[in-house]
């Protein structure tokens, strides 16, 4: 078997919703990766959120949401790491797991603004290609520039992936569960129901 092309798509996933699964598959199609791996989060030392609901039920919600694609699989590897969660020890666990194979990491166009911050980031760069998706027009120009600046500070591999548009997003889903709204068609029937049987959001 050849060196694999395998994706990274972390988030808190609360809950995973179609958002999230069209911009794997988006960026499985087009740069041809083997295979997605979605990694909830543990302690993100960037977000503190009330409404986290606990990482147990993210991980099961993410199983079932990505269920119908033989090309995708989820990780518990930062959910069961103590403490807060940086890339940095996710990429590095992961070549440990994947030896040989290139990695690629799936984000938004606003992580590429903020990457220099992270821990580590000359070596998250390194050890890891980055597909960003952009919107037409947001703000193209500057991603360009930012783009070349990253490929001449750390020789950064950058892809650019246009991800068609999905308005949707995991806040605004748990607000309409908490109001008693419909969220039908926003997530998969799985999760829905896995939400409801399990009262969460409430």
């Amino acid at each position: 078997m050849g060196k694999m092309k395998i994706g990274i798509l972390g988030g808190t996933f609360n809950p995973i919703h179609y958002g999230h699964l069209l911009l794997a598959e988006s960026a499985r199609d087009r740069l041809s990766l083997d295979k997605v791996i979605f990694i909830p989060t543990g302690n993100n030392p960037y977000k503190t959120d009330d409404q986290e609901v606990d990482s147990f039920h993210r991980y099961k919600m993410t199983e079932l949401g990505i269920r119908s694609n033989d090309k995708f699989e989820v990780s518990d590897i930062e959910i069961n790491r103590r403490g807060y969660t940086y890339t940095i020890d996710t990429l590095e666990e992961l070549e440990k797991l994947y030896p040989g194979d290139s990695l690629f990491f799936i984000t938004g166009a606003d992580i590429i603004f903020e990457i220099d911050n992270w821990k580590k980031a000359d070596q998250v760069l390194k050890k890891t290609s980055i597909i960003t998706t952009f919107r037409p027009g947001y703000e193209q120009e500057n991603l360009d520039v930012r783009i070349e600046e990253l490929r001449e500070l750390y020789g950064a591999k950058i892809f650019k992936l246009y991800a068609p548009e999905m308005d949707i997003s995991s806040s605004e889903i748990r607000s309409r569960i908490k109001h008693g709204y419909s969220i039908k068609y926003l997530l998969p029937e799985a999760v829905e129901d896995y939400i409801y049987k399990n009262d969460l959001y409430r």
